[in-house]
């Protein structure tokens, strides 16, 4: 019997698919994983889960190393810096600056935080705020550091409370839900909020896909609510977001076709790329990635990032309140 991660019973758990990898390099981290569904609390999962020991390796180590799709890190450090400015971390700004008053917010906590790009443009616009995250990928450290986030390693050695927690694409690399929420709920000042987002998977998502890794669990609307209910939690705001499933998978793809294009290729788009940047100023570099933006910035595509609810919005999002 597999019981669901969500409401611990087996009896509407069903096996759905095979896992899909999404690199075949990934093959050693999700070795034997199969994907089953609680189809009670419209909730999908992988079964047998990674070890904690592979899962550490993978993200310390591996998930944000070059040349992985989705390419993640840039090369150029001043450019990465820049990050914070496109246009996904501009619509989590709006959405969140929309539904909560963050001048009367002290303490944020990013979960998974990456490089920390929506904390550090919150930063921006209210100096007083404090950020402090999780993040264990050797890749951010440096642009962590520099924006001023204290980093715990280890989400069970923190001491502090928070007003406002966010995590943005990270607990679909979770091996468990329900803990998580519950020490959310514990790291909470009396009426804590957190704002989350992450991929949408009811049916139209397994339409297509060319991949699930590394992602282990997968979330509707309606599992959310099952989880809000189980860890007292009050819903401000529940919203579907970005662009359509179709251009998620095309999006997939296309990162999928360029990494192996590169592995396979000794003069690569990719390779030739790193040659030249050998021999570029980083300055000429950042010169191009700011022409590229100022270009895109009449692209059509930039709609989907701050129009939500479409009804084939590939991405959830939500607020949630600690009732005390």
């Amino acid at each position: 019997m597999i019981n669901c991660l969500i409401c611990n019973k087996s009896d509407h758990v069903s096996f759905l698919s095979d896992y899909l990898l999404e690199i075949k390099e990934d093959h050693d981290f999700f070795k034997n994983a199969k994907i089953y569904r609680c189809s009670s609390c419209d909730f999908a999962f992988v079964n047998p889960m990674p070890s904690e020991e592979k899962l550490s390796e993978f993200y310390e180590k591996v998930y944000r190393s070059a040349g992985r799709p989705p390419y993640l890190v840039s090369e150029n450090y001043e450019d990465q810096k820049k990050h914070y400015l496109e246009d996904k971390n501009l619509s989590y700004l709006l959405y969140l600056t929309t539904l909560v008053d963050i001048k009367k917010i002290k303490n944020l906590y990013d979960f998974g935080g990456g490089d920390g790009d929506l904390g550090y443009a919150l930063k921006q616009k209210f100096p007083h705020l404090q950020l402090y995250c999780t993040e264990g990928d050797k890749y951010c450290e440096k642009i962590l550091n520099d924006r001023g986030f204290i980093n715990f390693k280890d989400i069970k050695s923190i001491d502090k409370k928070f007003d406002l927690i966010i995590t943005t694409h990270s607990l679909e690399h979770l091996s468990s839900v329900n803990p998580i929420f519950k020490k959310f709920k514990e790291l909470l000042n009396p009426n804590g909020l957190i704002f989350f987002e992450v991929p949408n998977c009811p049916e139209e998502y397994w339409k297509g896909r060319p991949y699930d890794g590394p992602h282990l669990m997968f979330y509707t609307k309606k599992s959310f609510e099952k989880i809000i209910k189980l860890q007292g939690f009050e819903l401000i705001n529940f919203s579907h977001s970005a662009y359509t499933f179709d251009k998620d998978h095309q999006y997939q793809r296309e990162a999928q076709d360029s990494h192996y294009k590169g592995k396979n290729s000794l003069f690569s788009i990719n390779r030739i790329k790193k040659i030249i940047k050998k021999f570029v100023p980083k300055k000429a570099i950042s010169f191009r990635q700011d022409f590229l933006q100022i270009r895109n910035i009449r692209n059509e595509n930039r709609l989907n990032w701050f129009v939500n609810n479409t009804g084939d919005n590939c991405y959830i999002r939500g607020v949630l309140k600690k009732i005390n």
